[in-house]
């Protein structure tokens, strides 16, 4: 597995609404237009963007990292061979593969790959 570089940093919230006036309006933030979900918003944060995902039950927890890989499923089982969790299986969405894993302190890492091949 090799990691080409982060694709983006995840940021858990209790409320997207409340979340998305403190990026934009407290903090000057833009939001990606074209990353606007019903639980995720996309902040313009060029090079690494920074997604707010809309998750109650892990509200304030860390973020997450989101690393890009050149094969998702393969790089979730260098993890599972080495014993680590895979927390969400490898899953297709309409731009992406994603899987989600633990490192040794019990923090989530996505690994991830976009469609259009391009990263960070």
């Amino acid at each position: 597995m090799t990691v080409r570089a982060i694709d983006f940093v995840v940021v858990h919230v209790a409320d997207m609404d409340r979340a998305v006036s403190f990026y934009r309006d407290t903090l000057g933030i833009p939001i990606n237009e074209d990353g606007v979900h019903e639980v995720w918003t996309e902040l313009d944060t060029s090079p690494v963007t920074v997604a707010l995902f809309r998750n109650p039950d892990s509200a304030g927890s860390n973020a997450s990292i989101a690393l890009a890989v050149d094969d998702v499923a393969a790089s979730a089982e260098v993890f599972r061979a080495a014993g680590r969790d895979v927390v969400l299986e490898p899953i297709d969405t309409p731009v992406c593969h994603m899987a989600a894993v633990r490192d040794l302190d019990g923090n989530t890492l996505i690994l991830h790959q976009r469609k259009d091949g391009t990263a960070g």
